[in-house]
């Protein structure tokens, strides 16, 4: 996707949005990108019957293109066409369309995702929606998608996690259950530490920085110097995640290390924590860098620090309880003690 997608978007009509998409001689236009957007009724329909008959490089490469375009412009929002790529027979088309819907709340995917967590022949694709179905606990645990569905999705992600499926899939079912609060995913994540595989430890680590659980911090301290990257890496982001301020000093430490991943996961979770001295070290790493990706998330991350520090200062525990009540209904503070409340 090569052309610039800012400013205004010339009227373009569904039908040339089509003829662009059959002509696999012509890469298509950036420009007709945006009208796959917010796909619905005969426009839809449109392209479930056109979408099949797309050679797969050419489905690989527009679900590519919309997931790039999404990721710079969240107004953008092209679920409907990722549900029809949930079906697709390739099986990189179904991986590009589950991580593209990691944003979707809408939980009709859900049985979907499940299908997939459980029956798809790709390994990969099933550990892909066992990722996926981890913003649906999400979801769940702050009482967004109905309660059974939560609780299906737990146990069916469980019932994966207990059973003879690839230790990569059953990873990312523990990584999603890390969202979870139910009372048996902390012993999951523990027995996962203490395994002797690397990879099943990096992963309980990832699965505790989505806990909100600070039973973890003194695990995840320990782990931020490990010697395997994988495993710091992912104690750094959980660090962040965690927002453990006895980490700061040690992620300033590694602002200065070789591994440029490790280096940037420590300053985006510095951003998430705060804290005197962490505007300065972002500030300093920023002067050193030179490359442009690195001096891209160092801004962002700076960005991301101004939010933390005004919510910090904002601190809702300031309130009394009858300063929420009155900000939650402003019209009942006026009103006296002697004066009747109106008649709804």
């Amino acid at each position: 996707m090569d052309e610039d997608l800012t400013g205004s978007f010339p009227d373009i009509s569904f039908d040339e949005v089509v003829v662009a998409l059959r002509d696999e001689e012509q890469p298509f236009p950036a420009r007709h990108l945006y009208r796959l957007s917010g796909l619905e009724g005969e426009e839809l329909g449109l392209i479930r019957r056109v979408w099949f008959g797309l050679s797969p490089q050419r489905r690989i490469g527009i679900l590519e293109d919309l997931e790039t375009l999404a990721e710079s412009n969240t107004v953008m929002q092209f679920d409907a066409i990722n549900q029809i790529a949930l079906g697709d027979e390739d099986s990189r088309v179904r991986l590009i369309a589950i991580r593209a819907l990691w944003p979707s709340a809408q939980v009709e995917i859900v049985p979907q995702l499940l299908d997939l967590l459980e029956n798809d022949e790709s390994t990969e694709v099933r550990a892909q929606a066992a990722a996926g179905l981890g913003r649906f606990i999400h979801l769940g645990e702050m009482g967004k998608i109905p309660a059974d569905t939560l609780k299906q999705i737990e146990e069916r992600l469980l019932g994966v996690l207990d059973g003879p499926s690839e230790s990569l899939i059953r990873r990312r079912a523990l990584e999603s259950l890390g969202f979870s609060s139910r009372p048996e995913v902390p012993d999951l994540i523990e027995q996962a530490h203490e395994d002797d595989n690397e990879e099943w430890i990096a992963c309980a680590l990832y699965a505790m920085g989505r806990s909100a659980d600070d039973r973890w911090a003194p695990v995840v301290i320990t782990s931020l110097k490990d010697p395997n990257l994988e495993i710091s890496r992912e104690a750094v982001r959980a660090a962040g995640e965690l927002e453990l301020s006895d980490a700061l000093p040690t992620l300033v430490d590694l602002l200065h290390e070789e591994d440029s991943e490790l280096r940037l996961a420590a300053a985006w979770s510095l951003s998430q924590i705060g804290g005197e001295g962490v505007a300065d070290a972002l500030e300093e790493y920023l002067e050193r860098t030179q490359d442009e990706d690195e001096i891209d998330l160092i801004e962002d991350a700076l960005e991301n620090l101004t939010l933390t520090h005004e919510m910090a200062e904002l601190n809702i525990l300031d309130f009394s309880p009858e300063d929420l009540e009155d900000l939650a209904n402003p019209g009942l503070s006026d009103l006296t003690e002697d004066e009747d409340l109106p008649e709804l």
